[in-house]
């Protein structure tokens, strides 16, 4: 009788749960929370996630940018948010991979706190520099370096500070570093000359070197952007060590159940088959490369070990 009785109460605990996922996401709207600016790699991704997900899912999914704290913000808000699958996360390796080993003391644990449910997309970087540095290459952009000690660069994200401070180190030159609140307003003050180098996302910076603004000297990607055919990898450039990854995914946190995370991680693989979905991010620069919930929960912890080794070797210290 007693075992009928658990039996019976695990039916009845595990019916709604399956209901839940079917009839997910309801009435109630669902909040995609970006931790940085619109007109960011992330801002992009989030609206293009929300839009694939209203045709597959119906309902309504809402970006809601939380800029600020290199988007320690953003994130801390969801970690606290409840678990019911109706407030997601437009997590990167900036919040997730790089940031946690850049602060003493962390308001929450990226993995812990958080479910992974897939990737959207990988991001390069390129080197950028103001037009009137004179350099055209990375060699050249090197010797100025060494010959002008201090040279200020821009960063909007963890990311992009680590990736500048790794190739300053790899390269042998004093920089200084200068942080803002996301890419764009850190590319808005290279072009105007406030700084001298970055090293920034596509989508945020292709349009500005396209139209002479900036100069790409070279590119993190194993090969040359369709986007930008000129500009040449870094490892053509002779800096083959250097090869940081930056992620960008969808999360939630911890606790949100399974069904939901399984059905939406399920609908992230389907949109990144999707020719026009490719499309639209070849576009901006941006490689889509999904997977799956098991895969990117793997994937976050391996990402965060390899960006934490990177940083030591940088020797950026935690403030």
């Amino acid at each position: 009788m007693k075992k009928l009785v658990h039996w019976l109460a695990g039916v009845a605990f595990a019916v709604p749960l399956v209901l839940c996922a079917q009839t997910y996401p309801g009435d109630k709207p669902v909040r995609v929370v970006v931790p940085f600016t619109p007109g960011s790699a992330s801002d992009m991704v989030a609206r293009v996630f929300a839009d694939e997900m209203r045709k597959s899912l119906g309902g309504t999914f809402v970006v809601d940018n939380k800029p600020g704290g290199a988007g320690l913000i953003g994130v801390e808000i969801v970690s606290k948010a409840a678990p019911d699958g109706h407030t997601l996360l437009l997590t990167t390796s900036a919040t997730h991979s790089a940031g946690p080993w850049l602060l003493k003391k962390m308001p929450y644990d990226p993995l812990k706190d958080f479910v992974h449910i897939g990737r959207v997309i990988n991001v390069p970087f390129l080197l950028l520099v103001h037009p009137d540095v004179p350099a055209k290459n990375v060699r050249e952009f090197l010797e100025y370096a060494r010959k002008n000690p201090g040279l200020s660069y821009g960063y909007g994200s963890s990311t992009s500070q680590v990736a500048a401070a790794t190739f300053s180190s790899l390269g042998k030159v004093s920089t200084m570093g200068v942080p803002y609140k996301s890419q764009p307003p850190a590319v808005t003050d290279l072009i105007g000359g406030q700084t001298r180098f970055m090293m920034a996302d596509p989508s945020v910076a292709a349009s500005h070197v396209k139209a002479g603004k900036l100069r790409a000297l070279a590119i993190t990607s194993r090969t040359r952007s369709n986007q930008l055919p000129d500009v040449p990898t870094l490892a053509e450039s002779g800096m083959g060590e250097f090869d940081p990854e930056v992620w960008l995914g969808i999360g939630a946190a911890a606790g949100i159940p399974k069904d939901i995370a399984d059905r939406l991680s399920v609908e992230i693989v389907r949109m990144g088959q999707r020719d026009d979905v490719r499309q639209r991010f070849a576009a901006a620069g941006l490689d889509l490369q999904t997977n799956t919930l098991a895969e990117h929960t793997d994937y976050a912890k391996v990402q965060l070990d390899a960006w934490g080794a990177r940083i030591k070797d940088a020797g950026i210290q935690p403030e």
